[in-house]
């Protein structure tokens, strides 16, 4: 018997090749061994290298299918079945891209549950991270189609973009899902690349030592074990005369009798249900915001949901019998591991249940509280996947030879404490992603930061707005377009739930760069200022744009995830003139034209900018194709 041919994972059923190129298929045999593929009235063939290494090109093929691909070496034979030619678009970036259809359900689930796209499909690159070498070839990994219980594992600005391509195009649509939560620009470059730019060198070194990643994770995934358990260890019930007390849920725990706290609490509360509502029967539901750090929720003594980190938002599901007329308690375990806990304000605390969900428990206000287990501060673990080079050694260096259209990249978050690099930086991974994949002119779309503020409403904090000029900047590469998300984040999440907006902007920024289509995408930007006495007037291209103003609030209490828009002829809002003194001072703007916005200054007014927030959810001027004024700032003369 020879050897069994060995394929990476990405050759496998209900693969999609691009189309209108060349395509390889590639794998493993024996030495010397001919390889032949065939499908339909095409076959081509090739001998195995002295290491094993066979490729196959396959010839240009315009979109459809399925195609049915029969390999043989002359003793066995592999069949790829269901295998369609369309357009295969990478995403990159960090937990935005990532984040999969199961978290938005809540705002989709009447359109995503009627789902079924056999045309649009996604395979996950493994998330495994290598040090010191280039790992060759995926082992693991499958091709899923957006329909059913897998739709729910799509990126979901992914899968949102390639719906709205579909649609337009009339082709099959493929994505490589890369993209990693939490990852920095430097992970996904090359050690070449890192040690020529100079931030991050020394990562590379220290990453390499034998042995240095493995007994790290080890040491402290055995202490983060250790600090969960004790943090609710019950025979640790802090006895000080603080230990209990009353707490308003939402809140942070700053400057409350919870500051600087870490370790276990104890939240609890009674509600009383009626007895004709019948509240043990049918559906029930608890959406309780979101928490710093960890949660375990019980209800009338049995748990009914628990997260082991901050940033998903709380909705469990209760079982039928939990609930019951009369008195039920709600326990809120809460472990605080490293920074400020609390309950995140702004979100929904609240109990539905009944036929429809229609009954409604509000569970905001006061809680008792008692402490279980005071800690000190669990210090932070060491995530070798966002260390540089990883990624790009272990996801994307193996992927290099599948061919695609171009590139969604959605990140940033985690750069925003270098925001002064982000440009350089950003720039080069593009022309090394541009190297690798052999294509100069790669299309390259990446989202510009949403609005986030750590749930602080009112915020003078710019590194994040400082982080989307660098962003703005970089969009000036050939092939490179820009799609604004500012107006779609919300100050109290880092994960905004928005995500088909952001995808259909992706893909008319795709239509336009890509399939030179006619339609009307760029978003409004500041082409000039012309400064007179006590004002200054700004002009927007490009020229013949329509500029109006929308109602904005910041409010998403009542609905999860309701459009931050309400209505129209609104003043402009979102401005800030920047005195000599380095303060500044919100201002409102009035429009004077179709592409023109007049904003009065002081005497003492050095520099004027829009939207240049953490998270400007004020900023409320849009063209009519409703899409953002790109943010900017500009000043005139130094500060003192």
């Amino acid at each position: 018997m020879g050897k069994v041919m060995r394929l990476s994972s990405l050759v496998s059923d209900g693969m999609i090749l691009q189309r209108d190129v060349e395509n390889s298929i590639w794998g493993y045999g024996e030495k010397g061994r001919t390889v032949e593929l065939s499908f339909e009235n095409f076959q081509v063939k090739t001998i195995c290298g002295d290491d094993g290494y066979f490729e196959l090109m396959i010839p240009e093929m315009p979109a459809g299918g399925p195609w049915e691909f029969r390999m043989t070496d002359g003793e066995e034979e592999l069949v790829i079945h269901d295998v369609l030619f369309g357009d295969v678009f990478l995403l990159g970036g960090q937990s935005n891209m990532e984040l999969p259809i199961e978290r938005v359900m809540d705002r989709y689930a009447d359109e995503i549950l009627h789902t079924s796209e056999d045309e649009i499909r996604m395979f996950e690159v493994p998330k495994e991270y290598v040090f010191g070498e280039k790992r060759q070839e995926l082992e693991k990994g499958c091709w899923i189609k957006a329909k059913g219980e897998e739709l729910q594992l799509f990126s979901a600005v992914g899968y949102f973009a390639a719906k709205e391509i579909h649609d337009r195009e009339r082709i099959p649509v493929g994505l490589l899902q890369t993209a990693v939560g939490g990852t920095p620009v430097k992970s996904w470059c090359s050690e070449e690349t890192v040690t020529a730019l100079g931030y991050d060198a020394a990562e590379i070194e220290e990453c390499r030592q034998k042995g240095y990643p493995e007994a790290t994770i080890k040491a402290e995934e055995e202490r983060e074990l250790w600090w969960r358990k004790e943090a609710l260890k019950e025979s640790g019930v802090d006895c000080a005369t603080d230990s209990k007390g009353s707490f308003c849920i939402p809140g942070f725990f700053e400057n409350t009798v919870l500051d600087q706290f870490y370790g276990g609490l104890r939240f609890t509360k009674t509600f009383v249900l009626d007895e004709k509502d019948e509240p043990e029967k049918g559906e029930a539901i608890l959406y309780f915001g979101a928490m710093i750090d960890a949660d375990k929720i019980l209800i009338n003594g049995t748990l009914i949901g628990e997260t082991e980190y901050q940033y998903p938002p709380r909705i469990y599901r209760i079982p039928e019998g939990i609930l019951h007329a009369g008195e039920n308690i709600i326990e809120v375990k809460l472990m605080v591991f490293r920074q400020e806990g609390g309950f995140v304000p702004g979100k929904v605390y609240e109990l539905c249940f009944g036929s429809n969900l229609e009954k409604k428990v509000s569970l905001s206000g006061d809680w008792n509280y008692e402490i279980i287990h005071r800690m000190e501060s669990l210090p932070q673990m060491t995530f070798f996947q966002y260390k540089a080079c990883g990624l790009y050694q272990g996801m994307l260096y193996p992927i290099r030879r599948w061919k695609i259209k171009g590139c969604f990249f959605y990140q940033g978050e985690s750069n925003t404490g270098r925001p002064e690099t982000y440009e350089e930086e950003f720039g080069t991974m593009i022309e090394e992603w541009r190297t690798l994949w052999q294509m100069p002119d790669m299309p390259f779309i990446f989202v510009q930061l949403a609005g986030f503020s750590d749930g602080k409403l009112y915020t003078n904090g710019i590194q994040w707005a400082r982080l989307r000029e660098a962003q703005r900047k970089t969009a000036g590469l050939p092939y490179a377009m820009m799609v604004q998300a500012y107006d779609l984040g919300e100050y109290n999440d880092l994960h905004p739930t928005d995500k088909k907006t952001v995808g259909v902007r992706a893909a008319l920024a795709a239509e336009t760069l890509i399939y030179g289509r006619n339609v009307s995408y760029r978003n409004p930007e500041l082409a000039a200022a012309i400064r007179n006495t006590g004002s200054i007037k700004f002009v927007f291209e490009p020229s013949g744009i329509v500029l109006h103003t929308e109602k904005r609030t910041p409010d998403l209490k009542e609905v999860p995830g309701v459009s931050l828009r309400q209505d129209k002829n609104e003043p402009v809002r979102g401005f800030d003139i920047i005195c000599k003194d380095g303060s500044s001072k919100a201002v409102e703007g009035r429009l004077t034209g179709e592409n023109t916005v007049e904003v009065s200054i002081t005497e003492d007014t050095v520099g004027v900018s829009y939207a240049w927030n953490d998270c400007p959810w004020e900023a409320n001027l849009y063209s009519d194709e409703e899409l953002p004024v790109v943010p900017f700032q500009i000043i005139f003369q130094e500060i003192s």
